[in-house]
């Protein structure tokens, strides 16, 4: 078969254009560092690595998400921690005002104490984030957990008992708050019980040795003791939940490292093979270039 001037020329030319192409490719894959530059370069590592990022990207919602738990929870904490002090302080007056031997004038002035420790309970349980959600009410975030009904004088549960949760890790889901009625109970018996009690102390005809009076000061005693168990109870459930957090969050940070690694070594170029890939082609492409000169240049009247 006769083969053209033509001919030799274009498969010359192929020959240096893919030559050229190959050239380029490695060395903007040295330049860098990433053996894929388009996911045809190898298939099943592009779809590994597809895979690898997916997980990587909900990671980094977990961690995220894992963030935004702890901060709530230790807002939470804080505040159910200062809700067992002041109960505290309530109790310690509850057994100051049930001796015997205190006047009216006396249980009037313990009153007066317990009516400011009462309102800063209520603060404690409509205690906001800085977004101005109700930490304490369940699923209602914009009502308050504990609302006080001046017309009956009581207290009553607002928010409800439902509670929010967030994915952490893959198929693990945190509750991220404890609700006023988990704490308090429903009707929120203590509260009201010392608010009656409060009244019953600041009465001015108030008889310091009634004996009614000693029995209410006792009944609020026992359900103070009860909601103050349920308050130190919520405190170990969010310092577990915590603690779950901790966990996840270290587990999550290995899962990544592994993945970086497993990308790395997918992606990464090898660049001591990729210097003996660069020569090669470089050595391959001056031949080329060497071989058409010589073949351009051939003619019948350079052997006559």
């Amino acid at each position: 078969m006769r083969i053209t001037n033509a001919q030799t020329t274009a498969l010359m030319h192929n020959a240096m254009s893919a030559n050229s192409a190959q050239l380029g490719k490695l060395m903007q894959q040295m330049a860098t560092g990433q053996r894929l530059m388009l996911p045809s370069d190898d298939p099943i590592a592009s779809v590994r690595i597809l895979r690898v990022q997916r997980e990587e990207a909900s990671l980094t919602q977990y961690r995220s998400n894992i963030a935004n738990v702890s901060s709530s929870l230790s807002v939470q904490e804080a505040n159910l921690q200062s809700t067992s002090d002041a109960m505290l302080n309530v109790r310690d007056l509850l057994l100051w005002a049930a001796n015997g031997s205190n006047t009216s004038e006396d249980l009037s002035a313990i009153a007066g104490e317990l009516s400011n420790i009462e309102k800063t309970l209520l603060s404690f349980a409509n205690v906001r984030d800085e977004e101005g959600r109700y930490l304490f009410s369940g699923t209602l975030s914009d009502t308050p957990a504990v609302t006080f009904d001046a017309a009956t004088e009581t207290y009553a549960i607002t928010g409800n008992g439902k509670h929010r949760q967030a994915a952490v890790a893959n198929g693990v889901l945190v509750e991220e708050n404890v609700t006023a009625l988990d704490v308090f109970g429903t009707g929120i018996p203590m509260l009201n019980e010392l608010h009656a009690l409060v009244k019953t102390l600041q009465d001015p005809a108030l008889d310091a040795n009634d004996p009614a009076v000693r029995q209410q000061i006792d009944d609020t005693l026992l359900r103070l003791d009860e909601t103050h168990a349920g308050v130190l109870g919520a405190i170990t459930e969010l310092g577990g939940r915590q603690n779950t957090l901790t966990l996840l969050t270290d587990s999550n940070e290995e899962v990544s490292l592994v993945n970086q690694k497993i990308e790395g070594e997918l992606s990464r170029l090898d660049y001591a093979g990729a210097s003996i890939d660069l020569n090669n082609y470089q050595l391959s492409l001056q031949a080329t270039q060497k071989t058409y000169l010589k073949i351009h240049e051939l003619s019948l009247f350079s052997l006559l």
